[in-house]
């Protein structure tokens, strides 16, 4: 079957036939503790054979000899086949019968386990056409797509794309960790094929410390949220909250508290200083990247061609081009960091200005980042900690089958962690990250990060501040194509022409200089909002003809969707979007999008095999709503235990520090009055 590309067919099936004689008497030689068990599931099944060939009634077939090998039966029938023969539905994904495999466990003299071995296959070494298979011919655009693997060095990835295989086995225990299986499956392929894992269902490993530490920090937090809920109920039917309602450690406890942060998420009062209609956007934005990955887990399954196919129709962008969702997300985020740095109410005339102490004042930009790493790092960094105890511990069917290879995500955690702490993880290989959806925090921070030296330009003057804006957009633009021309890179990460290619996603898809364009649109909308607002820019109320003109060029160009809709242009669209019902959907977003990629392993563990992939609208239905539900579910945990009481806990600071400082402030104003008076002639050498 295998053969080099400088080898007819004949000499290379006696080749591969004397190799694989070879290599046989070699396996029967070893005595590693796999190959002993191997051999003596092996041996029993021929003595169970040989017993049966002289049966002569069904009462024979219960000789001891056929019963003692029913264990290596059931092993044997565990082992993957391809789920139709159907060159349409040709999969490398070969699943078997896990429930069978896992019956075995209580007759096997060994202990044994259902694993999906990870093969590579170097296809430039195959020749099918000289068996009379035309496989490209039923391949999506009639080519194999190009992968990008990360072999070119000669190892073996498990990753996602058509050169890797996985096969279902019903293997001993002993058999994971043995390494002799890959050197034997290399030589007897001359090289064609190349083990990279046999993953196995299970726990990867024993509990670690880190296990109890990070399981003791959650009991820790949702002991002291239930204490908080029950003091705060108590202080409330005993009417006593007003005797210490004063008192900080008061105040700390409480923002762990379960009923006021529920009445928080759940709302509906509506903010005046506000953008009401961000709440519906965030919300279909996440449910547009739940889709997308979705789609993705979906895909790695024992059909994968279906999924490119459904990859080649035009409205098949709607899932999977996904980008602009997440681009969403990004002029969302520097609309907001504009709209509260440019907005400043007076409480004389109720008018939005700019502070212009605020913006030269270091204190106020010192605040700028610490309240936002503040904000988002303990819910973060705590959830990866969920994710690194618990990930190695759900390995179910699914899990052991796909490409997406959580334990090796786990172990780049261990590693790498401090990458995500200081929100650069987005700078390392795709396959070296931690969680993989943590690029997108730490884009949104770096682009955070560099918002203000465009928000002084723009305050200082409103066309230094737009050609600034311009200026980076235009360098966004350079930089992306001479990368997708220099590396020749596809426009999407997965098509029928790419499949997986990492250069794509590590070059283009997850660095800021990609995703600052919707930022710097989202700083100009909000700016524009503030000065709408303040009264600068007048803006007359639009006809109903103009409205529905407006969304449609909106809907084509996909550039002002937020500020079109912004309250002072009235239509049923913006009704909509500004209903309250969506403030605590947007209020869980973050949380939601934390959880999202963990909730979809758990969904999909529940299966017993690998993902089997129908449609995109299937996929939609069956695991997208299931898993945005489970998201919101998990969000609304997690922000009541990590993300509401931190945030609480941080104003709580800054009030009392400036409370402090104002007291200060006070008491030298106090004493210089003092000394004025008990010194006149200084006083008036001073004056």
């Amino acid at each position: 079957m295998f053969q080099h590309e400088n080898v007819s067919s004949p000499a290379a099936d006696n080749s591969s036939s004397d190799t694989a004689i070879k290599t046989y008497f070699k396996v029967t030689k070893l005595e590693t503790p796999c190959f002993r068990d191997i051999k003596r599931a092996y041996t029993d099944v021929l003595i169970a054979a040989l017993t049966a060939q002289k049966c002569r009634t069904l009462l024979c077939l219960r000789e001891e000899k056929i019963a003692n090998a029913s264990y290596a039966m059931k092993m044997l029938a565990s082992i993957g086949r391809p789920h139709s023969l159907d060159l349409d539905e040709i999969s490398l994904t070969w699943a078997g019968d896990a429930h069978l495999c896992r019956s075995v466990k209580a007759s096997a003299p060994f202990p044994v386990a259902y694993c999906f071995a990870h093969v590579h296959i170097d296809w430039r070494k195959v020749d099918l056409a000289s068996y009379g298979l035309d496989l490209i011919a039923h391949l999506p655009g009639g080519k194999i797509p190009d992968v990008e693997d990360g072999t070119t060095d000669g190892s073996c990835s498990r990753m996602m794309g058509v050169s890797n295989a996985r096969i279902a086995l019903c293997l001993p225990a002993s058999c994971q960790e043995d390494k002799d299986l890959g050197r034997i499956l290399s030589r007897s392929t001359n090289g064609t094929a190349r083990l990279c894992e046999i993953a196995c269902e299970g726990p990867k490993k024993e509990k670690s410390v880190l296990f109890y530490v990070f399981n003791s920090i959650l009991v820790v937090l949702l002991s002291i949220a239930l204490i908080s809920f029950l003091l705060d109920y108590l202080a409330i039917r005993a009417m006593k909250e007003e005797n210490i309602k004063d008192k900080t450690s008061w105040h700390m406890l409480m923002a762990f508290s379960i009923r006021r942060n529920t009445s928080q998420i759940f709302s509906l009062r509506k903010d005046p200083q506000s953008i009401p209609c961000l709440d519906a956007i965030r919300f279909i934005s996440f449910t547009w990247v739940a889709a997308l990955h979705s789609d993705v887990f979906a895909a790695d399954g024992d059909n994968g061609l279906q999924y490119l196919r459904e990859s080649d129709y035009i409205f098949s962008s709607i899932f999977l081009n996904a980008c602009p969702s997440v681009d969403t997300f990004f002029l969302i985020s520097g609309l907001l960091v504009a709209h509260s740095f440019f907005k400043k109410v007076d409480d004389v005339t109720g008018k939005i200005h700019v502070n212009p102490a605020s913006a030269y004042s270091p204190a106020y930009w010192v605040k700028y980042y610490v309240h936002r790493w503040i904000r988002l790092t303990p819910a973060y960094l705590l959830f990866i900690a969920v994710y690194i105890a618990w990930t190695p511990r759900l390995l179910g069917a699914w899990a052991i089958s796909t490409a997406q290879n959580s334990t090796l995500f786990v172990e780049n955690c261990l590693n790498n962690w401090w990458m995500n702490a200081l929100y650069v993880s987005n700078f390392a290989d795709v396959t070296a990250m931690c969680y993989p959806i943590s690029w997108f925090l730490a884009v949104d921070m770096q682009l955070y990060c560099i918002a203000p030296f465009f928000l002084i330009a723009i305050f200082y003057s409103s066309r230094s501040g737009i050609i600034s804006m311009v200026g980076g957009a235009l360098l966004s633009f350079g930089t992306i194509i001479s990368l997708t021309a220099h590396y020749d890179l596809p426009v999407m990460t997965t098509t029928t022409k790419s499949v997986g290619n990492l250069a794509y996603t590590n070059l283009i898809y997850m660095k800021p200089w990609t995703r600052i364009t919707p930022y710097l649109v989202g700083i100009l909308c909000g700016y524009m909002i503030a000065r709408v607002r303040n009264g600068t820019v007048a803006i007359r109320t639009p006809k109903t003809c103009t409205i529905i003109l407006g969304w449609l060029i909106s809907a084509i160009l996909a550039l002002t969707v937020i500020f079109s809709v912004y309250d002072y242009v009235r239509g049923p669209v913006s009704s909509i979007l500004s209903h309250p019902l969506w403030h605590p959907l947007g209020r869980l977003s973050y949380c939601a999008f934390l959880c999202h990629w963990f909730m979809l392993h758990l969904l999909m563990n529940i299966g017993d095999g690998p993902a089997h992939f129908v449609s995109l609208w299937h996929t939609y239905l069956t695991v997208t709503i299931p898993v945005v539900f489970m998201s919101y579910v998990f969000a609304y945990v997690w922000s009541c235990l990590m993300e509401l009481p931190f945030s609480h806990i941080e104003g709580i600071a800054l009030e009392r520090i400036a409370q402090r400082r104002s007291a200060q402030k006070k008491a030298g104003k106090l004493n210089t009055h003092q000394r004025m008076e008990m010194c006149p002639y200084n006083s008036t050498l001073s004056g």
